[in-house]
């Protein structure tokens, strides 16, 4: 007679309501194997670091040639010039490799990678690509500033699978090859996960504690059961299991060690409304990008994405308007129109112009909540924003253009406009923001594509 195997899934769904089961957020806790970013250990620092991704689809951004945004669609980050840094001309081409079209390959940005093999169809109707092959920069990030926040990280969409279901144009985050990190796209079930528990000034509240105690107890009685039944091999997951448990119940009770004194629960004040509907883009944003912020504020996490749409988006903008008409054209078909299409790409720096008023508000948020020392979470923070492709008429992923808001707590210079006229990989980039965020390194992604960090992004101290 075989031994009874522990049904290790279903002892999983049977605490994840309280416990462990956050299928849109990435796995709770630390690896274990690495500590605090150099520089932001407690003895020194009374912050911690953070790291944000806002990706936006299609590109289309063209900055203008100095950092006078006076006038140009960069207008709505003037205020914000002597925090960032304009990073323009990386070269992106290591996402020109199959398989997968340029709107699928793109999606990639993250990773520095090719996609993987697979089933989902791109934008052209005729390219097929799978995931992509390699962990994306916020995880490896996350390995370091994950010391004792509850949540690894948070990654939030905006209408993100709307055009095109969950595939490999709808994610930004992975965890390893093959390992997408989907987005939370409803910002309600964002604050039911993270902040329904909390009293008002963050705390976790006792009623919620007795209650995950009470699931621990399940799961303890369940051990006992199960435990005499089993095989030596099945009795050490089984003790590993319990105790990866109550790693997450210890995790989940504690708001980690660096909460800004702007910390409280968010308050929705929004009635029901239609999460699919074009018109609700702009408050379902804004609700996302409060509830990051808090997030932040709060110490639950300190590494998070935010997703505007899924890449070639295929959406109106009816809440825009273009000489005096809303803009109801598909963004995608828009963005093929040729340079001389004077209208239709008036009505694209009117799009592009609001995302970047959204990265403003996120920016101004961040920076309106101030740290222990006086410093704000701005400058505490490294803010990338960035998209799969550089023009959406050419699908090119060359002359990349990306926004790196924040000091990362002094990390590197601000204030700069660093431009690369096309010829040094944006990989990169990526090597900079991970040494930046105290992960040591001189490659990242494909090496092939690899030439080291950016000088003038390397670390300051």
């Amino acid at each position: 007679m075989s031994r009874p195997r522990l049904p290790r899934r279903a002892l999983l769904r049977g605490a994840g309501g309280v416990l462990v089961s956050l299928p849109l957020f990435e796995s709770l806790g630390c690896d274990g194997r690495r500590g605090p970013a150099p520089g932001a250990s407690r003895s020194r620092l009374a912050f911690p670091k953070r790291f944000i991704v806002v990706y936006t689809p299609n590109g289309q951004y063209e900055p203008p040639p100095t950092l006078d945004f006076a006038g140009t669609t960069f207008e709505p980050l003037a205020p914000f010039v002597p925090k960032l840094n304009l990073v323009r001309g990386l070269d992106m081409s290591v996402h020109d490799e199959p398989p997968g079209e340029p709107h699928q390959q793109g999606m990639a940005f993250l990773t520095g990678r090719r996609l993987n093999e697979g089933t989902f169809l791109g934008s052209d109707s005729a390219s097929y690509a799978g995931w992509a092959s390699g962990i994306s920069v916020d995880q490896e990030v996350a390995k370091v500033l994950c010391v004792d926040t509850p949540y690894r990280s948070l990654h939030l969409g905006v209408q993100s699978t709307l055009y095109a279901g969950t595939e490999v144009r709808t994610i930004i985050s992975y965890a390893g090859s093959d390992q997408p990190i989907a987005n939370e796209t409803s910002p309600f079930a964002v604050f039911d996960r993270m902040f329904a528990p909390l009293g008002p000034d963050g705390s976790v509240s006792a009623e919620l504690r007795a209650r995950r105690k009470s699931v621990l107890d399940v799961v303890g009685r369940q051990y006992e059961s199960v435990n005499a039944r089993l095989g030596a091999a099945d009795r050490q997951k089984l003790e590993q299991h319990l105790a990866s448990i109550r790693d997450v119940e210890g995790r989940l009770s504690r708001q980690g060690s660096f909460v800004a004194a702007g910390c409280k629960r968010p308050e929705l004040g929004e009635p029901a409304f239609d999460l699919n509907d074009p018109a609700n883009f702009p408050l379902i944003g804004k609700l996302q990008t409060d509830l990051l912020v808090m997030a932040l504020a709060c110490d639950l996490t300190r590494v998070a994405t935010l997703q505007w749409s899924s890449s070639a988006n295929n959406r109106p903008f009816p809440f825009l308007s273009y000489n005096g008409q809303p803009i109801t054209g598909d963004d995608h078909l828009m963005g093929h129109s040729p340079d001389s299409d004077v209208e239709t790409w008036g009505k694209l720096r009117v799009i592009r112009r609001w995302y970047l008023e959204q990265f403003a508000y996120l920016l101004r948020s961040l920076d309106s909540i101030q740290e222990s020392d006086g410093s704000t979470m701005l400058d505490n923070t490294a803010v990338l924003l960035g998209s799969e492709l550089s023009r959406g008429n050419t699908h090119s992923h060359s002359n990349m253009n990306f926004v790196l808001a924040g000091g990362a707590a002094g990390a590197w210079r601000t204030g700069r406009y660093l431009n690369y006229e096309g010829v040094v990989p944006h990989n990169n980039l990526l090597v900079s923001i991970l040494n930046g965020m105290g992960v040591e390194g001189t490659t990242f992604g494909d090496p092939t594509y690899c030439t080291g960090p950016l000088a003038e992004l390397t670390p300051t101290g």
